[in-house]
């Protein structure tokens, strides 16, 4: 599927208007729910998806150091010093552009990836309605089941992955099915979105992400 930079730009503005929109519905009991990123609040969670845009290149080179190189590190400092509360950190995300994604050596789908990946994180938890629609989600399927990526083959390997609403499937063995959305959240390893899979294959990859 094509990565062309207006695709991206596109499927981007898509995506973050959507999670924009839910996000402004929010209470401040659901801005402090856990996401499914695991020590983050839903406010959290949606402030690390500001990161790659407020923090410039010099800037995250020397978090990075300061992190002893580790990116986990330094994305808790990032929330951790960010005090705005959740209907300020919309806000700023609803201004965001695939363009201004600043990660050092991202590639053309890294912004797009971020946004999808994490809107799930912040929908799963507080149930809300909206979803990836399934041309981003399988855009940024075959990019981190193409071996670039964190997903090993060990995840991978004897099953076949079958979206239910979207022309995508990967590999060959008993079916694991779901939605382009949820199979994109559960290959990244979000056990509850992995607890939605079906098919004969389904309970196979829970056991291997446990």
């Amino acid at each position: 599927m094509s990565t062309d930079t207006t695709d991206v730009e596109d499927l981007y503005t898509h995506e973050r208007d959507l999670l924009v929109a839910e996000l402004a519905d929010l209470s401040q009991t659901q801005w402090q729910t856990p996401s499914l990123c695991q020590g983050w609040s839903v406010r959290d969670l949606c402030s690390h998806l500001l990161m790659p845009y407020e923090l410039s290149t010099a800037r995250f080179l020397g978090g990075i150091v300061r992190a002893r190189m580790s990116f986990d590190r330094l994305a808790d400092r990032w929330i951790t010093q960010d005090q705005r509360s959740g209907p300020d950190i919309a806000a700023a995300l609803a201004q965001t552009t695939a363009a201004g994604f600043a990660v050092p050596g991202a590639g053309p789908l890294a912004p797009l990836a971020h946004l999808a990946i994490h809107s799930e994180d912040v929908r799963r938890p507080l149930v809300l309605p909206g979803a990836v629609a399934a041309p981003s989600a399988v855009l940024v399927l075959d990019d981190v089941t193409s071996g670039k990526h964190s997903i090993g083959a060990e995840k991978l390997n004897g099953l076949r992955f079958v979206a239910t609403d979207a022309d995508w499937s990967l590999g060959a063995g008993p079916e694991v099915c779901g939605t382009a959305s949820t199979l994109l959240s559960a290959l990244n390893g979000r056990g509850p979105s992995a607890a939605a899979l079906t098919g004969a294959g389904a309970e196979t990859f829970r056991a291997r992400l446990a």
